[in-house]
């Protein structure tokens, strides 16, 4: 059964009604370690993109391309730097703590749906899930890995006219190399599709988890699945439709930064996404939540059919 967008979203605005502040401090703490990290990687000057990028501009030459020794010598310089090393370990360290708060973020929009009283140590209420949760995350990972397989097969194949092409004949050389790269545009169309189609596919498991801790990973990414069935549509429509509200958070960061300065600019972008997360996030779950119920409730129609044979 089809129901628009505009459903959803109107659930997850009632569910959040004077729940606001709560909702924003939920999604400050899920995000805080990875926002830590990012900060203390840019006041240490150990943000390793930063410094590949400083590597690379600094080894340009006056005919612009690299010098390959200079950037030889300052990729060296950031392998032997501790801090690259230890901004790496505490990336990884926050992106283990993340998962168990995003099922307690989860729950807690599941509550606030279902009517319920909740606060904001709810965020928390899924920390025993830790080791569980990581797995999850792994386990979908891996999945979201196999269905992308064919477009970097595709990827792959895609330089075979390259490989195969007369070296001696420049022509030819350039005709393969247009070859290669038409194909590999077409491949990574692909790859794009089979990724979005199994992110769909495999978005609800974290939310099945939350809302039924008791849920093993498979269960959870098996439910997801079947859940998705059939509804991927629908749940592609409903993360679309916030993209006028992605181009307002944009619109809002960038005036306030050119009337008040870089910081406050900064922090408009912080709020404003904080708030659309919170906002998509809980559309997800009203979504989710439906479905869950019709399952359940067709189940139960099943079972207490005597003709369901």
């Amino acid at each position: 059964m089809f129901f628009p967008s505009a459903i959803w979203k109107l659930k997850a605005r009632e569910a959040l009604k004077n729940n606001w502040l709560t909702a924003l401090l939920i999604l400050l703490t899920v995000n805080l370690p990875s926002l830590l990290v990012q900060g203390i990687a840019s006041f240490t000057g150990n943000d390793l993109l930063l410094r590949m990028q400083d590597a690379i501009y600094a080894s340009m030459t006056s005919a612009g391309v690299p010098d390959a020794q200079a950037l030889t010598e300052a990729l060296r310089a950031m392998e032997d730097s501790a801090g690259i090393w230890l901004m790496q370990g505490l990336n990884v360290l926050a992106w283990l703590i993340t998962p168990c708060l995003a099922l307690g973020m989860y729950h807690w929009m599941l509550q606030r749906l279902a009517g319920q009283n909740a606060g904001y140590s709810t965020v928390f209420s899924r920390v025993r899930l830790f080791l569980k949760s990581i797995g999850l995350r792994l386990y979908v990972a891996l999945r979201l890995f196999l269905y992308m397989l064919p477009g970097v097969a595709l990827s792959v194949l895609s330089l075979l006219p390259v490989w195969t092409a007369n070296a001696g004949s420049q022509i030819e050389l350039m005709t393969s190399l247009n070859t290669a790269m038409t194909l590999m545009t077409l491949s990574s169309i692909v790859m794009l599709a089979l990724g979005i189609f199994a992110a769909l596919t495999y978005s609800p498991a974290e939310i099945l988890m939350a809302g039924r801790p008791e849920t093993r990973i498979l269960d959870a990414a098996r439910q997801s699945k079947a859940l998705m069935k059939g509804n991927r549509g629908q749940l592609f429509s409903l993360y679309v439709s916030f993209i006028l509200w992605y181009l307002l958070e944009i619109f809002l960061a960038n005036l306030a930064m050119s009337m008040f300065g870089t910081v406050a600019g900064l922090m408009v972008q912080m709020l404003c996404s904080l708030a659309l997360s919170a906002y998509m996030h809980t559309s997800v779950c009203a979504f989710c939540r439906a479905l869950t119920q019709q399952g359940d409730a067709t189940e139960s129609t099943e079972d207490t059919d005597p003709n369901a044979e």
